[in-house]
């Protein structure tokens, strides 16, 4: 029993915790990493104040039909989430005084955004009961990678707006309602499979261009990123 336990955290958190390894060590002046810890606790934080919401505010709308499975997925889940992880992320920026880069954005916003990943982890694994290790696997190949696309989005634009004062409001409107767009059509696709047999296919091959496309998308923001400082590094130099 001991054992299913730890293997059920080891299951919830492992995912989350490689991909923010995998994009840390990317990072050309590493944060500290009591920031970064900071960050993720932040991330578990906004986690459990969605679920306050859930159960106080939030209307829980049913997904039995296209359309409730789109506002369940956007007021239920995007909104709140992504604005709270927002919210984490704006607290660090204003609090933290090696948020000096381009880059840092984006590995602040996935260290919040594992942190929420991997506390939502452990409450479905541990809420499976004998299906844990399928749902694990799961999610450890979709809903986990696709909080880290949200949280690339994010912390790109957020990141764009921090340090282009010019176009502040600008970029911190998108770095609010990119993620949420995205993020509210992903669990829309999800719900949407499980409603009509007869259209789970086309809707299954929408979900995984879509789900490709973020990729990229979250790739290329990666890259733009670390160009950025990379040339503000060379200028520093001259």
């Amino acid at each position: 029993m001991i054992m299913e336990i730890w293997l059920k955290i080891l299951a919830a958190l492992s995912p989350a915790l490689v991909l923010a390894i995998v994009l840390v060590r990317k990072d050309l002046r590493p944060e500290p990493l009591r920031w970064l810890l900071a960050a993720a606790g932040f991330g578990v934080l906004a986690g459990f104040g969605v679920l306050l919401l859930g159960f106080t505010v939030l209307p829980n709308v049913s997904t039995d039909t296209y359309f409730g499975a789109m506002v369940s997925s956007f007021i239920d889940a995007a909104i709140p989430e992504e604005l709270l992880k927002f919210c984490a992320l704006y607290l660090v920026a204003r609090k933290c005084r090696h948020f000096d880069e381009a880059f840092d954005g984006v590995v602040y916003a996935v260290c919040i955004g594992m942190g929420f990943a991997g506390l939502e982890n452990v409450l479905y694994l541990f809420g499976a009961d004998d299906e844990w290790v399928m749902v694990g696997v799961s999610r450890a190949l979709l809903a986990v990678p696709a909080h880290y696309f949200f949280a690339v989005i994010m912390g790109s634009l957020f990141s764009l707006g921090w340090f282009d004062t010019r176009h502040r409001t600008r970029y911190m409107t998108l770095a609010l309602i990119a993620p949420i767009a995205v993020h509210g059509v992903y669990d829309t696709l999800c719900f949407s499979m499980a409603i009509d047999e007869a259209l789970s296919g086309i809707i299954l091959l929408a979900f995984i261009l879509g789900f490709n496309f973020i990729r990229k998308c979250s790739r290329q923001l990666i890259q733009l990123m670390l160009k950025i400082d990379r040339y503000v590094l060379a200028e520093k130099e001259i």
